[in-house]
């Protein structure tokens, strides 16, 4: 079976962007140019939905600034390339020198089991400069101590504590003690290597509502400094209900995540027909992939919500599905099977993934409108073969009774989903439909059905 995910692998990150795979690497450029002009902290929320592909674009993001510093232990030819690409832009910041940035990459979901994520932030950041930058362990041994002793939970219990003894300003001072050690790391960093530090924050979205507020907070607390860019890739709806889930519903979650992010980017989204190619879904003459195209556009996945979805219907329907090219318009079959595997599976996979409950209405006979949505974004002519002699879509044509697409969708749905033992076989066009065939659709679709493939084929 193949697999059309395009996996967040290094290789993948490179060649995508080598590649221009999914039409992003203007953006990458612009963002760099933004963050190549900053020069007080500042913090960015990249906004996109999940499965946007938010982590890709980061990800290739700091691969670019990490290509433009002297100081990253990488491929010098691997650099050259990456960084040859800004010439065919027509961005701004091809005309500027780029800065040398400090990248760190931390992802906040692989670390909300931490008692408290200065923790986790401090050490991606440590066990980065030491992959990325050679930069010596011995330099921050001392510093390392410090915050886990002053960050630990027992720690936090005594400082607690403290305030209820009759001399708590020592305690205080530790506070101030340790906000001037992590100022002082955070600057040792920089002079040599990078002219800023950029920090990405991925994933906080998908955090317990704990640790994305305490992460926030200890940020906003602990590392206002000006060499510092942090940036959040996000879904912000659902950063909103995390939030929501830790303060109560009626807290304006929007206002709060206001005092965290100076600027809130949306990520633009990809060109598809580029991104159709990359995952090998390419444009094709076949009937098939242009309803699985229409399910898509009705439903607007996101980019990994398509990609499974490609999966899916390649199993269930390809062995019959790639006999009838659009230029090739009838069945043969008397209970043309493949005219609903061809324009009805596809629905039925797409509205499984999209909407459960309306998957469950329409397969069992109460709503054919999903049938009506898909068909309205679908370019073909095959439609109308649904229709009889006598009968009309042109409301102008007198001779002949005038019908909707509605009409004959609802017709073709009644005899596959709706009980009733009247139907056995019944014509409607140029089609005989036997009433089994809602049956063989249900078996299908559950990817359980004798004749699903696991071979793919690249007939064009």
């Amino acid at each position: 079976m193949k697999n059309y995910e395009l996996k967040l692998t290094d290789e993948n990150i490179l060649q995508t962007y080598l590649n221009d795979s999914i039409g992003r690497n203007d953006d990458i450029f612009r963002f760099a140019y933004i963050l190549n002009n900053i020069e007080d902290s500042c913090s960015i929320a990249v906004e996109g939905d999940w499965g946007s592909g938010k982590t890709f674009f980061v990800k290739q993001l700091k691969m670019f600034l990490d290509a433009n510093n002297s100081w990253v232990i990488n491929d010098e030819d691997k650099n050259n390339k990456i960084k040859s690409k800004l010439e065919h832009s027509r961005c701004s910041i091809k005309n500027q020198n780029i800065k040398p940035q400090l990248c760190i990459y931390y992802d906040a979901w692989e670390n909300d089991n931490d008692e408290d994520p200065i923790l986790s932030l401090v050490y991606s950041i440590v066990s980065n400069i030491e992959s990325d930058y050679s930069l010596k362990k011995r330099d921050y041994l001392k510093f390392i101590g410090s915050i886990l002793e002053f960050f630990n939970l027992g720690k936090w219990d005594k400082i607690i504590d403290s305030f209820k003894s009759t001399s708590p300003l020592d305690e205080i001072k530790k506070f101030k003690d340790i906000n001037n050690q992590i100022q002082e790391f955070l600057n040792t960093l920089l002079p040599e290597k990078a002219d800023r530090l950029i920090i990405f924050i991925d994933e906080l979205d998908r955090c317990k509502p704990s640790y994305a507020v305490k992460l926030l907070e200890r940020i906003k607390h602990y590392f206002l400094n000006d060499k510092i860019t942090f940036v959040f890739s996000v879904n912000i709806n659902e950063l909103q209900h995390t939030i929501k889930r830790y303060y109560g519903n009626d807290f304006n979650a929007n206002r709060y995540l206001d005092r965290f992010f100076d600027l809130r980017i949306s990520l633009p989204p990809v060109d598809m027909s580029l991104f159709y190619k990359s995952i090998n879904f390419k444009d094709t003459s076949y009937i098939f992939d242009s309803v699985i195209k229409a399910v898509i556009n009705t439903y607007k996945f996101s980019l990994r919500e398509i990609t499974r979805y490609i999966t899916m219907c390649k199993m269930a329907g390809e062995k019959l599905a790639y006999n009838h090219k659009k230029d090739n318009l009838w069945f043969y079959d008397k209970e043309n099977i493949q005219f609903i595997v061809i324009y009805v599976l596809p629905v039925i996979l797409g509205l499984k993934m999209h909407n459960r409950a309306k998957y469950e209405d329409f397969i069992n006979g109460q709503d054919f409108m999903p049938l009506v949505e898909v068909y309205k974004n679908l370019n073909d002519s095959l439609i109308s073969r649904l229709i009889c002699d006598n009968e009309t879509f042109d409301i102008e044509d007198t001779s002949r009774k005038f019908v909707t697409l509605e009409d004959k969708i609802k017709e073709l749905y009644e005899i596959l989903f709706v009980c009733n033992d009247n139907y056995k076989n019944v014509k409607i066009g140029n089609y005989n439909f036997n009433r089994n065939l809602g049956e063989i659709l249900l078996r299908k679709s559950g990817l359980l059905s004798d004749d699903i493939t696991l071979n793919n084929t690249d007939e064009e």
